[in-house]
Parts: C-alpha cells; sequence; structure tokens
C-alpha cells in the first residue's frame, strides 16, 4: 500500500488563511450575497397587510409589506428595521431596529421617521405608540403620529404590547414609575431605591418591581468576596394595573440576592415570589477538587443557585415562606395550594445527559409532601391546576397525575406535544399516525382518526412559563371554541398539509404538498390563511389562501437572483438496512445535470436527514464546512442518507445505514462509483471516522469536530454542557443503550481509533481549538494514528473557535474554501491546489 506524508496545518491569524483563495472565496461571497430568505411572518388584525424579514447572508435590515388587496402593487419596504413590527387598526405600522423607527401609513406609503431611538413598542388595542430615544426622552403618539406627551430622564419602560405602559423616571436618586393611564402619564410610585427590574405579570393584573434597596449603613463594606455581608438586598412591590394601588407583601423583607422572579398562578389570586441568589464558584489559582460523590459537577463552571419563596395572596395581603429544610426548588402548577417541589442538588442524575429530578407535591396548609414522579424535567399543568403531566425521560412515557383523586395514569408510548382543553376536560396529543384525546373523566384515550400521518397541534397556548435549573413547567391549553389547527406530514411521501379541526368536523385548509411549510398564520375567525412556503427546487415564497374558495395566490418570492434553482432534482428512496429497519435518502441532482456525464458525489452523514427533503438549499459558507447548494452548482451529487441506530452500536448501524443507502442509488449510471466522498460533523464526523476505518467506497473523507476514540470520550468530562459524556452514550445520542462495564465489547466494536490502521482514503479533519463539546484532542487522536500508520491526513485546526466556525468568520470562509478544494482535488482530479499537494 502506498504511503503518505500527513499535513498538519495550524492557522495562527485571520490574515493567513487565504493566500491563493482569496479570489475563489470573494467571488463565492459577491454571489452568495444576493440570496436572500423571507421570515417572522406578521399579519395585520384585519388580514389585509402582511409583513415578512428580509434576511440577507450576513444582514437582516429589511421589512417588506403587501396589501393583500392590491396584490400587483409593489412592496412597501421599510429598510434598517428588523427588531420588531405591530400593525394598527386601518393600515398603520411601527417599525424599529438599529437606533431607528418608522412610523407608516401603509394606505398612503407616507412615513414618520425617528433616528436616535433606543426602543419603539405599540399598544395595539388603543393605537398608540411610544418612542424611547437615546436621551432617555420618551413620547407617546397616536396613530396619526401625533405627540401626546413627553416625559424626560426615562430609564426603562415596560408594556403589554396592548394597552398597558408602565415607565421608569430617574430624576438624582428618585425613581417614579409612572402609568399611561386616561391620557396621560400618572406617577403610581416613588422611591429612592435604584428600580432594576420592572414586569407586567402575564395576569395583566400587576406590575412587579424589583428594587434594590440600600441598608442603613451606607457605609458598610464587604470584609470579603465570600462574605455573607451584602451591601445591597432586592425587595419587590406591587402596583394594580387597574387602580394604580401600591402593595408591599405583608412580611416578605428585603433579601440578599440577584434577581426576583414572580410567578402567576390561576390568573393572579397568588404569586410565588423567587428571589435568586447565584453563588460564584470559589476560585482557588493553584487547586481545584473533584471529588467522586460529588452531586454538584455542573455547577462547577456557573456556580449554584439558594433560593428563598413566598406565596403571596393580593386580596388578602397574606404571605406564606416556603420552608428551605427538606426542597432547594418550588414551581408553580396553577393551583392555589398545591406546588411542585424538588431538590436541584441531591437528584442529579449523571447517566441522564438532562437533569432529572424527583418531583414532589408540596401542599402549603399542611406544610407536606409526597413524590409524584421521577426521572422528569418537563411537566405541563392544566388551567385550573387539577393535572398535571409529566415525561418520564427514562421509560419515554408521559404520565398523568390528578391532584384532585391522587391518581397516575401513564400515556401509552409515542405521543408528543400535550396540551389540554381550556375548561380541563381533555387532554389531546400529537402523535406518529393521528391526533389523540384522553378524557379526564374516564381516562380513556383513543385516536380521533383524522390523519394519515403525524400529528402536531400548531396553536397550543402557553402560559405560566417558568424555567429553572434546566426544567420547564408550563400551563398548555387549547381553546376547545376554536378550531384546532394541526400540521401532518406524511412520512412516507415527506408531504405537510395542515388541518382544522373543531368538535369532530374537520377542514383541509391546505391540502398535501412537497412544500415546507416554515410559518403559517391563521384566524379561525378569518377566511385567509398566510404562509411561508418553500422547497428544493423553489425559493422561500408568501402565500396567502383564500379559504372560501379552496385558491392559493403567491404574494412575493425570494428567488429573484436566484437564477438556477429551478434545474434543481431531487429524488427520495426508500429502502431498509440489512436488518429490516425502513430508512429513506435524499439524492440531489448537479445544476445543468447532463444524463450523458457521470458526476462525482459527496456523501453527507448526522442521523435522520430526510425529514429536510422540502428545505430550499441557500448558498452559505456554513459554520460546519458543508453546504449543498455549493456543492451542485459545481457539479456534484449529493446524497443525505438516514441513520438509525440499533443495538449493534453507534457506528456498525450507522455503516450498515450508509451501505444501504449507496446500494439503493446503485443504479444511478450517472454517479461516478470510484469518485463519491463521504462528510460529517460532530457526531457525523464520529460516523465518517467509523465508516473511513471499514469502507472501502469512498475516495476522500472530511470529518469535522469528531469523536475518535469513544471509550475515552465516555469517561470524559464535558465542559459545554456540563454533562458526564458517559450519559451520551447510555441514554443520550450515541443511543450505545448500556454502559461501558455492561458491553465493553459494544464500544470496543464501535470505536474508530482501534481500526485506525484500515483508513485506505485521504481524510481531511478539521476542529476548533476552543471547542468544549468534543475536544480538539479527539481530533489529535484520530490525527496522529493516522500519522503513526502513514496514512494520507490533514489537519486543520482552528485556534479561536468552538464546536463549529460560527456564521460569517472568517474561519468559516476559510473552512469552506478549502474543503470545496479538498473534493475538487480527490474526487474531479484537480491538482493544481498548493497547500493539499
Amino acid at each position: 500500500m502506498k504511503a503518505y506524508l500527513p499535513i498538519f496545518l495550524l492557522f495562527l491569524e485571520s490574515h493567513l488563511f487565504f493566500g491563493q483563495k482569496v479570489q475563489a472565496s470573494d467571488t463565492l461571497s459577491n454571489w452568495m450575497s444576493s440570496f436572500h430568505m423571507i421570515s417572522n411572518l406578521t399579519v395585520s388584525k384585519d388580514n389585509r397587510f402582511v409583513a415578512v424579514n428580509k434576511p440577507y447572508k450576513n444582514n437582516n435590515d429589511t421589512i417588506l409589506v403587501f396589501d393583500t388587496r392590491n396584490p400587483g402593487f409593489p412592496a412597501t419596504t421599510v429598510l434598517k428595521l428588523s427588531e420588531q413590527k405591530t400593525f394598527f387598526s386601518n393600515g398603520y405600522l411601527l417599525a424599529s431596529g438599529g437606533s431607528r423607527a418608522e412610523f407608516v401609513d401603509l394606505k398612503s406609503n407616507k412615513k414618520v421617521v425617528y433616528e436616535k431611538v433606543r426602543r419603539a413598542d405599540g399598544l395595539q388595542e388603543i393605537d398608540l405608540y411610544v418612542i424611547l430615544d437615546q436621551n432617555k426622552n420618551l413620547n407617546i403618539y397616536n396613530k396619526k403620529g401625533n405627540k401626546l406627551q413627553s416625559v424626560s430622564g426615562v430609564s426603562n419602560y415596560v408594556t403589554d404590547k396592548r394597552s398597558e405602559l408602565f415607565l421608569d423616571r430617574v430624576e438624582g436618586s428618585k425613581h417614579e414609575v409612572m402609568n399611561w393611564s386616561k391620557n396621560q402619564f400618572i406617577t403610581r410610585y416613588v422611591t429612592y431605591n435604584e428600580i432594576t427590574r420592572m414586569d407586567i405579570i402575564p395576569s395583566g393584573k400587576h406590575l412587579a418591581i424589583t428594587e434594590k434597596e440600600k441598608p442603613a449603613n451606607q457605609n458598610a463594606v464587604k470584609p470579603n468576596a465570600d462574605s455573607d455581608i451584602d451591601l445591597y438586598r432586592l425587595k419587590v412591590t406591587f402596583i394594580n394595573t387597574a387602580n394604580g394601588e401600591v402593595s408591599h407583601p405583608k412580611n416578605v423583607p428585603s433579601v440578599a440576592a440577584d434577581l426576583i422572579t414572580v410567578t402567576n398562578i390561576n390568573h393572579g389570586q397568588t404569586y410565588l415570589i423567587d428571589f435568586d441568589n447565584r453563588i460564584n464558584p470559589s476560585e482557588n489559582k493553584m487547586l481545584d477538587i473533584w471529588y467522586g460523590n460529588d452531586r454538584d459537577l455542573r455547577f462547577k463552571k456557573s456556580g449554584t443557585q439558594k433560593h428563598q419563596y413566598w406565596l403571596w395572596k393580593p386580596d388578602t395581603n397574606s404571605t406564606v415562606k416556603l420552608p428551605e429544610e427538606q426542597f432547594s426548588s418550588y414551581a408553580p402548577i396553577n393551583n392555589n395550594r398545591y406546588l411542585l417541589a424538588f431538590n436541584a442538588i441531591e437528584e442529579f442524575n449523571y447517566i441522564s445527559g438532562t437533569p432529572l429530578y424527583k418531583m414532589h407535591l408540596y401542599d402549603t396548609q399542611t406544610n407536606s409532601s409526597k413524590l409524584i414522579f421521577s426521572n422528569t424535567f418537563h411537566i405541563i399543568g392544566s388551567a385550573d391546576g387539577r393535572y398535571i403531566l409529566s415525561f418520564d425521560e427514562i421509560n419515554k412515557v408521559w404520565i398523568l397525575f390528578d391532584i384532585e383523586t391522587s391518581s397516575f395514569n401513564q400515556i401509552q408510548k409515542g405521543l408528543e406535544a400535550p396540551a389540554f382543553s381550556a375548561d380541563s376536560r381533555y387532554a389531546f396529543f400529537g402523535g406518529e399516525s393521528d391526533l389523540w384525546r384522553m378524557d379526564l373523566k374516564t381516562k380513556e384515550i383513543k385516536s380521533l382518526d383524522i390523519a394519515f400521518g403525524k400529528v402536531k397541534i400548531t396553536n397550543i397556548k402557553t402560559e405560566n412559563e417558568y424555567h429553572m435549573l434546566n426544567s420547564s413547567f408550563e400551563i398548555n391549553t387549547v381553546d376547545l371554541q376554536k378550531p384546532l389547527l394541526l400540521k401532518v406530514r406524511d412520512k412516507d411521501s415527506n408531504r405537510s398539509s395542515y388541518i382544522s379541526w373543531k368538535k369532530g368536523k374537520m377542514d383541509i385548509l391546505i391540502p398535501p404538498i412537497d412544500f415546507r411549510i416554515k410559518e403559517i398564520r391563521y384566524g379561525a375567525d378569518t377566511k385567509r390563511l398566510f404562509s411561508i412556503e418553500e422547497n428544493f427546487n423553489k425559493p422561500p415564497m408568501l402565500s396567502v389562501y383564500d379559504l372560501s374558495s379552496s385558491s392559493k395566490q403567491e404574494l412575493y418570492s425570494s428567488g429573484a437572483a436566484d437564477k438556477t434553482v429551478s434545474f434543481l432534482n431531487q429524488n427520495i428512496f426508500s429502502y431498509n438496512n440489512s436488518v429490516g429497519i425502513p430508512l429513506k435518502g435524499l439524492l440531489y441532482y448537479p445544476v445543468h445535470f447532463d444524463p450523458a456525464k457521470k458526476y462525482p458525489m459527496v456523501v453527507r452523514v448526522y442521523q435522520k436527514q430526510s425529514e429536510s427533503s422540502g428545505v430550499y438549499p441557500m448558498p452559505n459558507f456554513d459554520e460546519d464546512g458543508f453546504n449543498i447548494r455549493i456543492l451542485l452548482e459545481r457539479g456534484y451529487f449529493v446524497f443525505l442518507p438516514d441513520i438509525i441506530f440499533d443495538k449493534r452500536g453507534t457506528g456498525i448501524s450507522a455503516l450498515d445505514c450508509v451501505d444501504s443507502g449507496l446500494d439503493a442509488i446503485a443504479g444511478n449510471p450517472n454517479i461516478d462509483k470510484k469518485k463519491i466522498g463521504l462528510t460529517g460533523h460532530s457526531l457525523g464526523g464520529y460516523e465518517t471516522n467509523f465508516i473511513a476505518t471499514q469502507s472501502n467506497r469512498f475516495a476522500a473523507y472530511v470529518s469535522g469536530a469528531s469523536v475518535s476514540d469513544i471509550v475515552k470520550f465516555y469517561f470524559s468530562y464535558n465542559t459545554h454542557f456540563n454533562i458526564a459524556d458517559y450519559s451520551r452514550f447510555e441514554t443520550g445520542q450515541f443511543e450505545m443503550g448500556t454502559s461501558f462495564l455492561g458491553d465493553k465489547e459494544k464500544y470496543f466494536k464501535n470505536n474508530p481509533i482501534y481500526d485506525v490502521e484500515k483508513v485506505n482514503a485521504p481524510i481531511l479533519l478539521w476542529a476548533g481549538m476552543k471547542d468544549g463539546n468534543v475536544p480538539p484532542d479527539q481530533t489529535m487522536a484520530f490525527y496522529m494514528g493516522l500519522m503513526r500508520n502513514s496514512k494520507s491526513v490533514t489537519a486543520l485546526l482552528y485556534h479561536n473557535k468552538e464546536h463549529d466556525l460560527g456564521k460569517g468568520t472568517d474561519e468559516s470562509r476559510d473552512l469552506n474554501i478549502r474543503i470545496l478544494e479538498w473534493w475538487d482535488y480527490h474526487l474531479k482530479s484537480k491538482k493544481n491546489v498548493p497547500w493539499i499537494n
């Protein structure tokens, strides 16, 4: 076998990246700069006007607005304003961004422009808008652009974007909280403490104010950084939004804390007040001690949190302090009496990549608790506070707990994204083949026989979002007086549709189409539906569906600059691997495909990729060095095979899936079977490494940020996610399903480094030297193994980058150009590449 010299490239400065590649890079950049997407679909309340953002490769500074009554007229263009947009009645729009705002009369296209803007917001229900400039002047205007009132010295304001507006006016050390009420600003509260935060509670009943309170001894000084003596403490004050009444919760003191979070319970009948104190990790420049029984590893870098909780009932101004001895954390479930309680540290399970907790139901009346869930971090509650759904991460099932009857029901596997009906009569679940409904009285669950594919409810209302310690507590509801909007995806055909379902009646809003529907806006009280759609050969387009006539109209397409997209072709292949698992693969044809020619092919691996069949391939210097569109333009086939792991192990099953995919497309006479390359990043990089040690079907490889020694990686600590890496094998992404101790042979057989001498084609490795997810020593180990066995290997090590190289960076540009040259060199025999030679 021919021996190769290894090449090791170490990039130190950005000006060393290019050399002879500058011209090619600039040519690609100029070509890509003309492409854009559309996103962030917003529709006026009367459904007449629709707006989208128009992001280009390196900026997002344009808003397009369309009048559906005049579809032939050009869009109103609002430039440099990408942060937010608000529609008002009768065709007015406020848009802001980049220290600028515009208020536009869309019917006449007249604009009022505001410069040096710090913030801008609209109050839709009362047709007013507010501008805070960089000189701390706040002005409020009506929709004719007339200034109604001005306030100076405003440090901050908050609004519910409907009708409520509160501001913090500062004069010296005095903070004055003012409220817009009855067409004027009224002072509601004055304090000489610093106001650090204001929040309008989701119930809308109160404004919560966080004040930084100085102690009586103004000259107090902390004796050292670790002292418990705090110069400042936080207190919370509430203002009733209806009458302006100020409340200080009884017996709730000021507390040494970094943050106060107030959570609404049962529409403002009760509030959970959380004083969150962030404790920085102790620093010892000489020594760091790690213990074998440490249950606090994930906080080593970020520090820990200590909470103090109070329950406050505004109507009676009564408070209850929650005990800290048994539980470290409490979370609301929209119930005035019960809370969830858990211990953040003691219950942490390092076998799971996500912190899993034992959840207890805490009774605030009896000060008692009982265990109700294990192995969970995701909780969904009903609106009336009676029912709780918890997802068991170990057994992969939802479990329902009925607080009133203290009973449990396990939901069948495969159901997902649940929501309760607003009247707490039913629970609905999406699923792989239908929509499912559970009767909460009888606990009977059944499919509704309305769909032919995977179903997801898209108009779930989420309230009381409470996130802490990587856990999530939400109240998810659907209003059965309005239709459910269901997205249905047929996995066999990769086609999507949208269905409206109400009280047993189903209406097809969008019939099955090949397009990928990126965004959708639908008001059940209208006869119009708006969408942003795209496909592999169709740039994103803005469409409006007239549901009364079942017609569709395209309002805008982002593809004016895309001259070759219509030449793209794609095949979807269905096949099984060697153990009978159904798979799919996407085969993209080169631009200007000639059936009389043979073409090289690049295969990209990760996990399941077939569901991306409808994604528009926009050209870009992607942060992992792989871009489908650029390869197609340069005359390559691109193949994306599905990979599904099984009991044989990650690497072996990946190899089998890729081989099965290549066998499925083997009948294509235009693919040059001797000029096929394989590439992957992260997990795909591991798969690439393993396949390279086992296969002879590839002429070259590219592997990025990859694992090469899974035994070493298994026994590593992940500084990016702050987890034990063995969790990623046993219960996580690698899906080995067993510990190393449980099946060492399985780990040995799936370890690329153990067969590194069998690699028989050139391989390009790359890594970011600051990668805390997959340490670069994994790339170096594979490089050293290949070099020791005289294999053809090149390593690109980027000093200042992490797991990927970032969007629009010099490093990502450099990587993309070098990978294109690598493929041209090895798959097209273009040998005039000095850095490879």
